[in-house]
């Protein structure tokens, strides 16, 4: 199994990497903003699907987790996309992966959503959403690992950026919003740990961190990493 950062656009340099380290019959768990919308769904949908041809000719698995820069419809459609290899996992999806039980959980707000352009490069249900409901049905079993693009508030970062800071002199509701998703995703954390959930892995915030807190391990990949647990 291998956590890859975010992309942003910039899979083939992972691709390369894939085919440099001949990479075989191996997991890869992509946290988020892939880049998945910024062109025609037509041009995205031939992207990944190449991709796909090329992940099957070394036998590996993608799996795909929503960022906040990732255009929601392909996960809502994604069986209309017509990928063998690649997955593109559902917000409180669990899927088994290497003998490791795997909680999903995708979406985070654009700290500069007020410059963007609604239905070009940002969309309004790129958001992170917590269902209790959901989240109970996915634990039905014990949970290993949890991947989410964003963090709770367990783990690093713990205060706002100047960046952030930045962003909030035009956009009000900014912090206040930051704050209420990052308190939502610290209920996923109160939940996991009880189902015995000792790693969770994350991107959004394009560094790299490790941390522990309160017997679960924290990962921060940052952008493009590549980190085999």
């Amino acid at each position: 199994m291998i956590l890859i950062g975010d992309l942003h656009g910039g899979y083939p340099q992972i691709l390369h990497k894939i085919k440099q380290l001949d990479l075989r019959q191996t997991s890869f768990i992509q946290v988020g903003d892939w880049g998945v919308g910024f062109q025609s769904k037509e041009d995205d949908i031939k992207a990944l699907q190449q991709v796909d041809r090329f992940l099957r000719e070394g036998e590996n698995t993608m799996y795909i987790l929503r960022g906040n820069h990732d255009c929601k419809w392909f996960w809502d459609h994604r069986s209309d996309v017509s990928l063998q290899n690649i997955v593109l996992v559902q917000d409180y999806e669990v899927l088994q992966i290497e003998e490791q039980y795997v909680l999903f959980i995708g979406g985070g707000i654009s700290i500069d959503r007020a410059k963007r352009k609604t239905g070009k490069d940002y969309w309004e249900d790129e958001v992170f959403v917590y269902d209790a409901t959901k989240l109970q049905a996915a634990i039905t079993t014990n949970i290993d690992i949890v991947v989410s693009h964003i963090a709770p508030n367990e783990t690093w970062p713990f205060t706002f950026d100047e960046l952030v800071k930045h962003y909030a002199e035009q956009d009000s509701t900014l912090l206040y919003d930051l704050k209420e998703e990052r308190a939502s995703m610290s209920k996923i954390f109160s939940t996991v740990k009880q189902a015995n959930c000792t790693s969770w892995y994350y991107g959004h915030y394009h560094q790299s961190y490790v941390g522990e807190h309160d017997g679960v391990w924290f990962r921060c990949l940052g952008m493009g990493e590549l980190f085999a647990p």
